[in-house]
This record gives structure tokens, sequence and C-alpha cells, in this order.
């Protein structure tokens, strides 16, 4: 049984592929690496078959990243699993880093890291570091306020996933956050503060779903408000609860504010007008106080 398995879970993607496996293969001493492909429509499965070093696995219909990350965990051979999108990558020996301090602990269901940020076009380095700080051990009440764990800088111990129930195929965007909150409830987490991987910076032309970011937020506060009914948050301060609550709402206002600005500067009022129509949803006495609302939100 080799000590990792790598999930790369991928869907018409074949132009990053390649050097997300290579990224992959060098990021752990022993190691698996297997593709999920969701039916990709694309050159995919041509990259993948002259590949030896791989498992490939097709699915027959495209049903979302959830599941394909949940089948990745079911056709994985090792005691921990490190995730990777397609269009992501690992840094070289950072696996093995992350294995040594999940497997000290068998309360720690997730070691993480931090995520050098890199170019939509070519995944290169833009100087940007997140996050900040990698808070460790029982860090439920702050993962409740943000997602700070990079998707690619997560080693997590199977068995934890699957107790959990894998990752909620309900959810088209977010399913992560959704993930990482239900094992912070009970398990405890571990951080190497240090970059461990490179996350592909979305925006609008770079044909990833987290570019869609009013649909972020949306999903972002029904995930929130998913923890916020279970027992671990309901065992807390209401007035914790309502701060979380309220971090949560300020940051998605502002991102549907500074989305509008920047769109009535290019000079696409329609788009601009939905995301401040956004920014009311979230924030409505802040947002008509601020004065912010101009006549193109009620046209």
């Amino acid at each position: 049984m080799t000590s990792v398995s790598i999930v790369i879970t991928t869907y018409n993607r074949a132009q990053f592929l390649q050097r997300a496996i290579e990224s992959a293969l060098k990021a752990a001493s022993d190691c698996e690496v297997l593709v999920v492909d969701d039916c990709s429509a694309d050159n995919t499965p041509s990259v993948c078959a002259n590949r030896s070093d791989i498992r490939y696995v097709r699915l027959d219909a495209n049903q979302g990243l959830a599941n394909a990350r949940n089948v990745g965990i079911a056709e994985s051979s090792s005691a921990f699993i490190a995730f990777l999108d397609d269009d992501d990558l690992r840094l070289p020996g950072s696996i093995d880093k992350q294995l040594h301090r999940i497997a000290a602990d068998d309360q720690i269901a997730i070691c993480y890291g931090q995520a050098l940020i890199g170019d939509a076009r070519r995944q290169l380095p833009t100087g940007e570091i997140y996050p900040a700080e990698c808070p460790e051990g029982d860090i439920f009440w702050q993962l409740l306020e943000d997602n700070f764990i990079p998707m690619p800088s997560v080693l997590a111990r199977k068995s934890c996933l699957l107790s959990a129930g894998g990752f909620s195929t309900s959810l088209s965007l977010i399913e992560d956050w959704d993930m990482w909150l239900r094992l912070s409830e009970r398990f405890l987490f571990a951080a190497v503060s240090e970059p461990v991987a490179i996350h592909r910076k979305a925006n609008a032309e770079s044909d990833q779903m987290s570019s869609n970011s009013a649909a972020l937020c949306k999903q972002a506060l029904e995930v929130q408000q998913r923890a916020l009914t279970r027992s671990r948050a309901q065992a807390g301060a209401r007035a914790q609860r309502r701060q979380v609550r309220s971090k949560l709402r300020d940051r998605a206002y502002q991102i549907s504010i500074t989305e509008a600005t920047n769109l009535i500067h290019a000079g696409d009022v329609q788009s601009a007008r939905a995301r401040l129509r956004d920014a009311f949803h979230f924030r409505p006495f802040r947002a008509l106080s601020s004065g912010r609302l101009p006549w193109l939100l009620i046209k």
C-alpha cells in the first residue's frame, strides 16, 4: 500500500492536466495518482492512455466535482488522500512534509498549508499567498467565518472523510468548505505554514466554477447556515453564531459592491445592476445607508 493517494479530478481541461499529474508525482516520495475523469468530451482519455504512472478512472456521465472526488476516495488504496484540481499544481516534496504532521495524531483529519496564487493563463505565481496564517487544532469557529483552506493544499485522513459521508453532491461550488466544516466539528486540523501548492486564480475568462462570485457567495451563505444548525454550532453562544453570520454577509456584500464598481467602469451596466442587487440582498440596510445604490439598481 502506498502512503498517499493523490486524487486529480478533471473535466475538459486536457491542456492543464499533464502539468497537474507531473506536479503530483513530485509531491510525494510514495504515492499513487488517480485521475478521475468526469466524462470529459475533449482529448483527456488520450492524454491519460499513454501514462503508466497513473490510475485512470473515467465516469460514464458528468455528475459534478463532489461526485468525482467521492469516486476518488472510494478508488484510493491509501490511508491518506490529497486532492488536486486539474488546473492546480503541487509543489515538490510538499505532501511528504504534511504526511509527517498528520500521521502523528489520529485526531488530525486534515493537514493543509498555504497556496501560491497562479495567474489564470499560465499558472505562474503572482506573488499572492493565502492564507496569511494557518490556524491549527480546533479551528471550527474560525473556519465557520471563512474558508481559508486552499483545496489543493489539503492532505486528509481517508477514514475521517468516509465517516463524514464524503463530499455533498447537492453542492455545485463550495463542497470543499462544507466538508472541512463537518470535519472540524469533530476532529483537529494541522498545518504547515509554507506554500505547498499553486492555485490557479479565477477570473471571468478562466472557465472556472470559482469565477462566478455571485453564486459562490450565495452558496457560502447556504453552507454556513447548514453548519450553524448542527449540534457543534448550536452548543455555542447565540452571539458567536450571530457574529460569524454577520462577517460572512459583510464579505459577500463587499465582494458584490467591488464587482459592481468594476463593471460600471467597464461599461457593463446590466451586470453591475445584478451585482448591486446581490449586495442589497446580503446587506440591505448597509446598502441603503451607504448611498451605493445608484439609479441603475432600480431601472
